[in-house]
């Protein structure tokens, strides 16, 4: 599970600062590059990147807040990797 913060998004056409949790299923061979992993696959997620306003002088913050080893993906497997979003009202 991982969580992010401070990033700005337009809603209804207005920028807002938003948070978000987000879950991937990753396969590593331990949790740090679990963690190393997921971080990659949500930074990378293109529809994610598209509609990020930041400025480079206020970074959007990206955290991983749990690790969970599973046996298998199968029953995940037909869930598609999605976002929570949250109004971000926390000082940066």
């Amino acid at each position: 599970m991982l969580n992010g913060k401070n990033f700005w998004m337009k809603v209804d056409d207005e920028p807002q600062r938003l948070g978000f949790y987000t879950t991937r299923f990753v396969e590593a061979p331990n949790s740090d590059q679990a963690r190393q992993h997921a971080l990659r696959l949500v930074r990378e997620d293109p529809k994610l990147a598209g509609m990020v306003l930041n400025e480079s002088s206020d970074p959007p913050m990206l955290s991983v807040g749990e690790i969970e080893e599973v046996e298998s993906f199968e029953e995940f497997e037909s869930v598609p990797p999605g976002f929570t979003f949250y109004p971000d009202e926390s000082e940066v």
